[in-house]
């Protein structure tokens, strides 16, 4: 039966998904065995300690959320545990057949026991997954937001037009973003006339899409591009129109100050030159560089920036450097195709702000724009790069080279004022919890969630969004969020922000959507903003504060277990030749180890990666991220299947095997575009 929107939908208590329940433990001795039919299972969890690591039973710290009936879902009795495993056989991984559909369709029974089969699969998966970024907490999700569900929600479009099509969410949208600009310390809220005011929307995918739509604006806003109306098209122009490319200068583009515009006349024709003048004389400008954007990411940057700059078919910094500029690279003999990061594979997985340094002020001295990806909170290593330090360094060669400010003629005697620089922030998860801890960095000194801050992290909260100012430049350019990473979405998605003085977007509006198709999805599924916005409304500033530095500390016990196994299993004359490899990134919420075997592997749902040391060695690495549903007591479980006989026996698998042989040489003109790692960068 169809019910209408007036219609109560859930009762007032909080239940779990899919309306769960779990038997208590304590009402009768022995495991509780899971009702026929493997249906799923779940359990209650213990209130969540203070920041001060209270004993149970005391008040919540300030700052920390309050109890919550029922509370969190996390197993605390071994007795549930031991049935959630009983419920699940050895090999609990989902077969086809058991999903497979025909002509005739399924039964109802048929397809009640495939959907217990998965519920059953997928609690066992949820209760033991440590590996990845993605929070398995949800929080209220299915209580609150199952309702929408009967509804086919789309906001397609530009989130600031309602448009066409309204069974949408677009009211919700907006507020969720104009939360994320206030954490990010945006102008807000949305103004189309202010240039500096944000704009962004609610992403369908996750980060990725998020990192293509930056570059790809990027790309535009630094190549010189635009949508201009058709001047044959007459007096309705704007029925047609067409995508433009600037004429770059013919002279040398001089160095400027901010508001000095550089002189722009017709283009050549000739491909820029592929030789330099000698190392000890400055470089003079090519002026068929100016509208040609050369893109600089580390080593330890997300394989989805790869993707993008191969898709959008954007130039990096190494792909120009080995085909025009061999032999001249300003930090190595042969031109790397990322830039390096500090430490090497041994280090942090922080960018080298100095070989940057060295990188960005070579092209810019030939006269490129310069389009920069910063890491924070890296896939593997969890690093956060420097963006304020970047920037300090940056800024002065950007002056210098009169990359602060262009002026960009697309029509007689009308321009437009565009930077030489784009920095992009991907803040997947880093930009979800950073706010918070500045929040509480913000507090009183003595308040016990300002101690219980400085107790986790020494220093300064880093710098990274809107806010940041370096020599009276706003530094970023666009920042993304993966919402299933702190936030704890059920399902990919996230934010994308900018500022209305970067956007190259088409002026025209669909007329059988009635809004511009402003956003990179088109389509966009209208059941993101309201998880966000349940995740942000469900906890006050502070809470959610509390709660980020409640992960530091969870993260800190994580990495004095690691260590602690370690000299449990050396006592015990178990301990793997050289050790446990346990290493942590400075803030990071993610503690790296050596791989175990494949058992603990596929029970926890680790993330595995082989990495090279910088003396050579090859060493397979594991990682657990302490997200808010990784409690300690499921970091104890976890160490428990570490101890255990035999967890880490296991062959030494061999390297990955390439996609192709390696070749000798490159043929005649060929030469890298990019490197595309096929191990490594979260792939395994």
């Amino acid at each position: 039966m169809s019910r209408h929107i007036g219609e109560e939908r859930h009762s007032d208590t909080r239940s779990t998904p899919a309306s769960r329940t779990w038997p208590d433990p304590s009402a009768a001795p022995g495991p509780v065995a899971p009702p026929a039919g493997a249906p799923a299972i779940t359990a209650p969890a213990p209130r969540e300690p203070a920041l001060d690591e209270r004993t149970p039973g005391t008040e919540p710290a300030p700052g920390e959320p309050a109890p919550r009936e029922p509370a969190p879902r996390e197993p605390v009795a071994h007795a549930v545990r031991a049935a959630v495993e009983r419920a699940l056989p050895d090999e609990d991984e989902l077969e086809g057949r058991e999903f497979e559909l025909t002509d005739a369709g399924l039964t109802a029974q048929q397809r009640k026991q495939a959907l217990n089969r998965l519920e059953t699969y997928l609690v066992g998966r949820h209760e033991h997954m440590v590996g990845f970024q993605g929070n398995q907490d949800t929080g209220n999700a299915q209580a609150d937001l199952g309702r929408f569900l009967d509804f086919h929600l789309n906001n397609v479009g530009d989130p600031f037009q309602q448009g066409n099509y309204k069974p949408n969410t677009k009211v919700v949208e907006r507020a969720v973003l104009d939360r994320y600009a206030a954490l990010w310390r945006a102008d807000r809220p949305y103004d189309a006339e202010n240039p500096d005011s944000y704009w962004g929307y609610v992403l369908t995918m996750g980060s990725t899409e998020g990192n293509l739509y930056a570059l790809a604006s990027a790309r535009d806003y630094l190549s010189g591009r635009k949508l201009i109306g058709d001047p044959g098209g007459g007096a309705d122009s704007s029925s047609q129109m067409v995508y433009v490319q600037a004429a770059p200068p013919v002279r040398p583009v001089p160095s400027a100050q901010v508001g000095d515009p550089p002189t722009t006349t017709n283009p050549p024709t000739a491909n820029p030159p592929t030789t330099t003048s000698p190392s000890t004389t400055p470089p003079t400008p090519d002026p068929r560089n100016t509208y040609r954007p050369v893109a600089f990411y580390s080593e330890d940057t997300h394989y989805s920036v790869i993707k993008a700059v191969r898709t959008l078919a954007i130039e990096t910094f190494g792909a120009i450097g080995t085909a025009e500029y061999p032999g001249r690279c300003p930090i190595a003999d042969q031109w790397p195709m990322e830039v390096p990061s500090r430490g090497g594979a041994d280090g942090s997985g922080e960018i080298d702000v100095d070989k940057l340094e060295e990188l960005v002020r070579f092209f810019a001295e030939r006269g490129h724009p310069v389009l920069l990806l910063l890491n924070f909170g890296t896939t593997f290593k969890g690093a956060y790069d420097n963006v304020e330090k970047v920037a300090a360094r940056l800024i002065p060669i950007f002056r210098q080279h009169g990359l602060l400010e262009r002026d960009i003629e697309f029509e007689p005697g009308s321009t437009d004022r565009r930077r030489g620089f784009w920095v992009h922030v991907d803040g997947a998860l880093g930009a979800g919890i950073m706010p918070f801890l500045r929040h509480a960095a913000e507090e009183d000194p003595h308040s016990e969630l300002a101690l219980a801050l400085r107790r986790e992290l020494k220093g300064k909260v880093p710098e990274f969004d809107f806010g940041l100012r370096v020599e009276g430049v706003d530094v970023v350019g666009s920042l993304v969020m993966s919402g299933h990473k702190w936030a704890g979405a059920p399902f990919p998605c996230g934010v994308f922000m900018t500022k209305n003085k970067f956007r190259v977007e088409p002026a025209a509006t669909p007329a059988y959507t009635g809004s511009p198709d402003t956003t990179f999805a088109g389509s966009r599924n209208g059941l993101s903003p309201l998880v966000l916005w349940n995740h942000l409304a469900s906890k006050s500033a502070r809470e959610h504060a509390g709660a980020a530095v409640r992960a530091l500390r969870t993260t800190r016990y994580l990495e004095s277990s690691l260590r602690e196994l370690e000299d449990r299993l050396d006592r015990e004359d178990r301990l793997p030749e050289g050790g446990l490899f346990v290493d942590r990134s400075p803030m990071a919420l993610t503690v790296r180890f050596r791989r175990p075997g494949d058992r603990v592997i596929g029970k926890w749902s680790l993330s595995c990666q082989p990495m090279r040391t910088n003396a050579g060695e090859l060493r397979h690495y594991a990682h657990v991220f302490a997200m808010p549903s990784v409690t300690e007591e499921k970091i104890d479980l976890f160490i428990e299947d570490l101890f255990a006989e035999g967890a880490f026996d296991r062959p030494e698998p061999e390297e990955q095997p390439r996609p192709a042989p390696a070749t000798g040489a490159f043929a005649t003109d060929v030469h890298p575009l990019a490197l595309v790692p096929t191990t490594g960068r979260g792939f395994q």
